[in-house]
């Protein structure tokens, strides 16, 4: 009974702290028109402040997981929070450009270690590591919660009550204390350093760094978040410039994107259950392709809006079977520091939007742009499932990793 009461506890603190990072990521985007206005800025200037966040999961990722590794989960949370705590509180009081250029760095390095905590801990939900795909597909359900729960915060407390958009930094403030306060009332599963590992050594963090699998899954993860992001992007801009569809219904295209991608890690999470993760990697980045194949090459709009929305269903569980692949594949003890590389990674959401945009104005054609980038992204997601699923002998011998700490799922399609 205790046992089963602290899972229950574990999972209400990973339902709260996805809902809070998903919501605290969205929203810079959402307030882009806001802080225009009310500082007088540029597009270019007030872009700045989106990217301050953002900057923060390229800078801080891979220290953060480090100190992850040497503090343990628990520690990390409460630093997250403070940080998120801290930096919403001065944005709030203080709401000026220069302050929002340090207060979104700084909520951001909070939520770059939320993210990480959150993605770790999921694997402690069942003491099977092979669930650990499904469990993080399923997780992610709750990123798209809280992710399309900003736009209805902003248009209830700004329209509907009719506060200032400083009032959404306050909110957040209060989820982040409430974040702590229940994490201080609950026991947080221990990692590796915490139960009595001895901690990773400098040369164990080079020879993680040097992996060619850990390259593998980091490169898998740029890749697919780039793509992720840059269809979305170019969803409205193909569909009226090539298919004729008026704004209004673009924009309800692209928001069909993300909803079904939400719709597909809930299938996903009980696909997982069946379909190991390599496999379901394969088969989903493969059905993918062939639906934006749909989307840019049918030759009516209808048959490309839905082409459009089924890819947005088949990239939904790529990015925690990637990462669920990549920390069960190596030392427990550097889990950490292995998420952070991975949250890294993230970074390939700035790259293949202009990479489309690029190819679309060299052949001057947006179809090519989405073809090429597709084709390389999804083949290469594609290899990440086939190289885990046949050769996991790619781990090198001197890497400090041993047969124990080698993904299950890889380990149980090589037994089968």
């Amino acid at each position: 009974m205790k046992g089963k009461r602290l899972k229950i506890q574990l999972l209400l603190l990973l339902l709260m702290n996805y809902f809070t990072f998903a919501l605290i990521t969205n929203i810079p985007g959402i307030l882009l028109p806001f802080w225009k206005e009310d500082f007088a800025l540029s597009s270019t200037l007030v872009s700045f402040l989106g990217s301050a966040f953002f900057l923060a999961y390229g800078l801080t990722s891979l220290p953060q997981g480090i100190l992850h590794d040497n503090i343990g989960s628990k520690k990390t949370l409460l630093w997250a929070v403070s940080l998120v705590l801290a930096g919403s509180m001065i944005f709030a009081f203080m709401p000026r450009y220069e302050v929002g250029l340090i207060s979104l760095f700084i909520i951001g390095i909070g939520v770059t270690a939320l993210q990480i905590v959150g993605n770790l801990l999921v694997k402690k939900v069942d003491d099977n590591p092979a669930k650990y795909s499904r469990n993080l597909t399923l997780a992610q359900v709750f990123c798209g919660i809280g992710g399309a729960g900003g736009g209805f915060l902003i248009g209830y407390l700004i329209k509907d009550l009719g506060f200032q958009w400083t009032s959404i930094y306050f909110i957040f403030g209060g989820l982040a204390l409430l974040l702590a306060v229940f994490a201080l009332t609950i026991k947080i599963p221990e990692t590796a350093v915490e139960a009595g590992y001895s901690k990773p050594t400098k040369e164990d963090y080079l020879k993680l760094l040097s992996n060619p699998l850990m390259f593998l899954f980091a490169l898998g993860i740029f890749i697919y978040v780039g793509i992720e992001v840059g269809i979305a992007t170019w969803i409205s801009t193909f569909l009226m410039e090539n298919r004729a569809v008026d704004i209004l219904l673009a924009a309800k295209i692209v928001s069909l994107y993300w909803i079904f991608q939400s719709v597909g890690r809930l299938i996903g999470g009980f696909v997982l259950n069946y379909l190991p993760a390599p496999k379901a990697l394969i088969e989903y980045a493969l059905a993918a392709l062939a639906c934006l194949i749909i989307a840019v090459v049918a030759p009516t709009a209808n048959l490309s809006m839905i082409g459009f929305i089924a890819v947005g269903f088949f990239t939904s569980i790529m990015f925690p079977s990637i990462f669920s692949l990549a920390v069960n594949s190596f030392d427990k003890r550097q889990e950490g520091t292995v998420a952070g590389i991975l949250c890294s990674a993230i970074a390939g959401g700035a790259i293949t939007t202009p990479v489309i945009g690029f190819i679309s104005a060299l052949t001057n054609s947006l179809t090519l742009g989405l073809l090429v980038a597709g084709t390389v992204s999804f083949l290469y997601i594609a290899l990440v499932g086939i190289t885990t699923l046949r050769k996991p002998v790619l781990i090198p011998v001197d890497s400090g990793i041993t047969e124990s700490n080698i993904n299950p799922e890889v380990k149980e399609e090589i037994t089968a």
